[in-house]
């Protein structure tokens, strides 16, 4: 397989995406177009899920990418917002052999306490994660909230809302654990089951992969969250409006 440096961008769907998502993506092809044209000779798979159906629609993904000629998959997720080189500066950080795999700087939204009213207490939560004791003899991963700032790190899993992975990881994955790069998994040590992304993850470095983010790429998130007098004044520089 000739290393050509393309890119498929992929993505799973239900009937709705982010308008962040959708302007991103218009303005990464305009640039795709005038530079490297990755995403011209990789192409794009966007898979339909129902409901719960994520799991199933992204191992549909990963099978149907293998069948084609992409060197690298870029999965988006279609709440998300990035810049239009996002894809470019992925790539330039990552390596087919030693940095096979590299995610931007994505954010979860994490639910922590009831408000009293019916609603939840929400913070952002960074997608990079270790793995770490998590108390009683347990272990699991842990989110990194004083991640490095501006640098290229490695992480024991992050999230795939926006990310590039090798076509040779995929395929080393596939021929230990058959199709299923995102089936979830148990936690060995609560039996519980992580998610999807992490569980891709887990395969990849047990496949002798490391993973990286770049926090130097940027991303934003939609989510819904609950607001009150807890979340308020904001920041000194952040205007407030009257609308």
């Amino acid at each position: 397989m000739p290393m050509d440096g393309s890119a498929c961008l992929a993505y799973v769907h239900s009937y709705e995406v982010a308008y962040s998502w959708h302007l991103s993506v218009v303005n990464a092809l305009g640039h795709d177009l005038a530079n490297e044209r990755r995403l011209l000779r990789g192409g794009f798979l966007g898979m339909r899920y129902g409901t719960g159906g994520i799991i199933d629609a992204r191992n549909a993904t990963v099978e149907q990418f293998l069948k084609g000629g992409g060197e690298w998959l870029w999965w988006t997720d279609t709440d998300m917002g990035f810049a239009e080189d996002t894809l470019d500066r992925l790539i330039a950080a990552a390596d087919p052999e030693t940095r096979p795999i590299v995610g931007a700087l994505c954010f979860a939204l994490q639910e922590y306490a009831d408000d009293g009213m019916g609603g939840r207490w929400t913070r952002p939560s960074p997608t990079l994660y270790r793995w770490a004791q998590v108390g009683d003899g347990r272990e699991g991963f842990t989110a990194w909230l004083d991640y490095p700032r501006e640098q290229l790190v490695e992480v024991a899993a992050t999230g795939s809302a926006c990310i590039v992975i090798h076509r040779d990881v995929l395929v080393r994955v596939a021929e230990r654990y058959g199709p299923n790069w995102y089936s979830r998994m148990a936690n060995p040590t609560t039996n519980q089951l992580i998610s999807e992304d992490l569980s891709f993850c887990a395969r990849a470095v047990a496949c002798g992969y490391p993973i990286f983010v770049d926090t130097r790429v940027k991303t934003t998130h939609l989510k819904r969250v609950w607001v009150g007098e807890n979340d308020f004044p904001p920041p000194s520089d952040v205007p407030v409006s009257d609308a």
